[in-house]
């Protein structure tokens, strides 16, 4: 975690000697990274046993890896299109590095999944017909 609050200083000193002239690029850049590096492994995550810590290192490092370097070197026209490429890389990202990396123990990962086999009463006011 001390590592990752360094590495986000860091950043921030960066960006702020040499900020973005529209606060739609700066908007871009951060959600970008955001949406790059964690939404694969959410959505992934919900649904899928087989997603790995690895894969999502691999989807932070890309996520982040593909708008910070955008930023420096402008080979993506818009930061926002290169928040959208950071999310569709992550997407692909996740499923290869799982299908290759150790998996967790599957005691574990039936634990963690186990809240979708609890049952839920509702009456019909609750619910959509």
């Amino acid at each position: 975690m001390q590592v990752l609050i360094v590495f986000f200083i860091v950043l921030l000193v960066v960006i702020a000697l040499n900020p973005p002239t529209f606060i739609a690029q700066l908007m871009g850049i951060s959600w970008g990274a955001l949406a790059g590096a964690f939404l694969a492994p959410f959505m992934y995550g919900l649904y899928w046993k087989g997603v790995t810590k690895a894969a999502v290192w691999a989807s932070f490092i890309t996520g982040v890896g593909i708008t910070v370097s955008n930023m420096f070197i402008g080979y993506i026209a818009s930061p926002i299109n290169a928040g959208a490429i950071a999310m569709i890389a992550g997407l692909i990202v996740v499923p290869i590095v799982s299908l290759v990396s150790p998996k967790m123990e599957k005691k574990s990962v039936d634990d963690i999944f186990e809240c979708y086999e609890e049952k839920v009463i509702r009456t019909k006011k609750q619910s959509l017909e």
